[in-house]
């Protein structure tokens, strides 16, 4: 038998190789986070507990099995006992909205749902649910084990979709395998740190999860949502980490505020959008950086670029394939550009995974033959981005040819954005465009149009309701009409600016000025973050087009000023009153004194 990319069959599973450290040394931490360790022992016992339980649920090979988990220690366990089953894991993000949730559980065809007590989440009629709280409960028998091969589902994670609903890749155990084993440069050492900061329904989890516990090393669990630049600096000095992966804002964040939480880092990896090459130059004076490339499709990371500090140009290279991975730049007919040209990148060998999920049709467009592996049955994956050779081989970044972009390092189609705004009452037209902020990280903004009263705040709530919150536009404008070319086709570049003035977001209450000199700091650097002319003091900050990352700007702006906030408390007084009114409570004379002082 042989794999979805045409070679023959060969190698461990992802839990044999866990299996095997387990034996090995079962007394190595395996995984730690706030409270505890777990060793490798440990995990291996809670997670044969766990698939004995499944398999006596009624899962077979191959059954999808829904975990509804937070990032954490039960997470990894519930990851590895549906492995052990002979399963694929589809993660659920217990943030995502239910609507959402309701859909990738009926579309996966889960037969069984992972979960803890805090999580409440629907599931459908008759699927088991267990339950994991520190104590799963103690199997009556034992069933046999069932025979899982390198070439079974691992896992099933859902991307966004130009269709308007999402799509489910199916990533086999083979995929991961080769992605933590064949590449030296992704090569973790027994005993070393792997930060998890990634949300498991991301799949950058994959690796720091995978990477580690495949080859000795310890998961080092991160904890908190939203954390500040300062409070994720502590954590790294104090964990100090052989391995860290940080999305391509979250590290520009840093890069601007405090690229010396770089220093305690072994490793940075780093991608998921377009990376400032000053940046990228002045992260790697302080510690060893791979600029990363690859999508879900490919299983993780495809291409890794090492910059050295005196990096020059105006893109930072997508570098090179990993070991046992074809890049290929190619034209219309699927032939290769001269080199130097660009064309449409395809991806083929070892991080190739099986395709969408009960999605032939759309699998047969989007993974074709590769007819450059000369193995029978090979396939490549059409990645829909542009790319060229550079001189020494590595390859360079140039856009998508379709509508596809990256907010926040997560992939999103803004058809699907467009789909469930033309859902709304009463919206005869909706355009969805990625606008970059002055700090390269990209905003969304929705433009409507109605017949009707549209509520800018009905809106953001109907897309919130049914979308993941880092696809849920920052601004809505609504319009009269949308502008039309000659051709009758949206005009895009006819669509009026959707930031730069405070008049031009819908939804917010009459302006107030800032009446108290914390007031006007916190107004100022909330303009200076949303790139605004002006806030009011009762303007909601995320009304205002903020998100979870601007927010982490605002509270370094703050802090570099003296005035702090925990993200805690950001999130709960999410107006400018409400957030001063919060300061002067916890203030001492002194704070008060030195913020006067700093600010005149």
């Amino acid at each position: 038998m042989s794999s979805s990319d045409g070679s023959p069959q060969l190698g461990p599973t992802i839990h044999e190789l866990v299996e095997g450290w387990a034996a090995a040394t079962p007394s190595a931490p395996a995984v730690r986070d706030a409270d505890d360790t777990m060793t490798y022992r440990e995990l291996n016992e809670r997670a044969d507990r766990l698939a004995t339980v499944l398999r006596g649920s009624g899962v077979g090979l191959e059954s999808r099995v829904g975990v509804a988990i937070p990032r954490s220690a039960e997470a990894i366990v519930a990851f590895l006992g549906v492995l052990k089953a002979g399963c694929g894991y589809v993660p659920l993000d217990p943030e995502y909205p239910a609507e959402r949730l309701d859909f990738i559980l009926a579309d996966s065809g889960v037969e069984a749902l992972v979960t803890v007590s805090s999580v409440e989440l629907a599931h459908p009629e008759g699927v088991p649910v267990i339950v994991l709280d520190g104590d799963e409960p103690a199997p009556a028998s034992a069933p046999a084990p069932v025979p899982v091969t390198a070439q079974q589902c691992a896992y099933v994670i859902y991307t966004s979709g130009s269709t308007g609903t999402p799509k489910g890749v199916v990533v086999e155990h083979r995929n991961v395998v080769a992605l933590v084993s064949n590449d030296d440069r992704l090569a973790v050492g027994q005993g070393e740190t792997v930060a998890h900061f990634a949300p498991t329904a991301f799949d950058a989890s994959v690796f720091e999860i995978w990477g580690a516990l495949c080859r000795g090393a310890q998961v080092a669990i991160l904890p908190g949502a939203q954390v500040s630049i300062e409070e994720l600096g502590r954590q790294l000095r104090e964990l100090q980490p052989d391995w860290l992966f940080l999305t391509t804002g979250l590290f520009h964040l840093l890069a601007d505020f405090d690229l010396t939480a770089l220093k305690p880092v072994g490793r940075l990896l780093t991608g998921g959008d377009v990376l400032n090459p000053d940046h990228v130059a002045a992260a790697a004076a302080t510690t060893s950086v791979y600029a990363a490339y690859g999508p879900t499709e490919t299983t993780v990371f495809t291409t890794l670029h090492s910059p050295s500090p005196g990096l020059q140009g105006s893109r930072v290279p997508l570098g090179r394939g990993l070991d046992g991975v074809g890049v290929y730049v190619l034209d219309e007919r699927l032939e290769q550009v001269p080199h130097g040209e660009i064309g449409e990148l395809y991806i083929g060998g070892s991080g190739l995974s099986r395709g969408y999920h009960d999605r032939p049709g759309l699998t047969a467009e989007r993974f074709l033959p590769d007819p450059f592996a000369h193995v029978p049955g090979a396939r490549m994956y059409r990645t829909g981005d542009l790319g060229r050779a550079l001189p020494d081989g590595e390859l360079e970044f140039h856009g998508r040819i379709d509508r596809q972009v990256k907010v926040r390092g997560f992939r999103i189609e803004l058809g699907e954005i467009e789909n469930v705004l033309l859902s709304a009452p009463d919206v005869s037209a909706a355009a969805v465009v990625a606008v970059p902020g002055l700090d390269g990280d990209k905003r969304l903004a929705a433009y409507v149009s109605s017949g009707a009263d549209l509520a800018v705040s009905e809106l953001r709530a109907w897309t919130a309701a049914r979308l993941p919150g880092h696809a849920v536009p920052a601004t809505f404008i609504v319009l009269d009409s949308l502008p039309l070319d000659a051709n009758g086709k949206l005009d895009r570049r006819s669509l009026p600016a959707a930031w730069a003035s405070r008049a031009a977001v819908e939804g917010l209450p009459p302006y107030v000025a800032p009446g108290s000199e914390i007031e006007r700091i916190i107004a100022t650097a909330w303009a200076e973050a949303l790139e605004l002319d002006e806030v009011g003091a009762r303007d909601d900050f995320f009304a205002l087009g903020g998100d979870s990352l601007r927010s982490v700007a605002v509270l370094e702006r703050l802090r570099a000023i003296g005035v702090g906030f925990t993200a805690a408390q950001f999130f709960s007084h999410p107006t400018v009153v409400e957030l001063a009114a919060q300061y002067e409570a916890d203030a001492t004379p002194s704070d008060a004194a030195s913020t006067a002082a700093s600010t005149s």
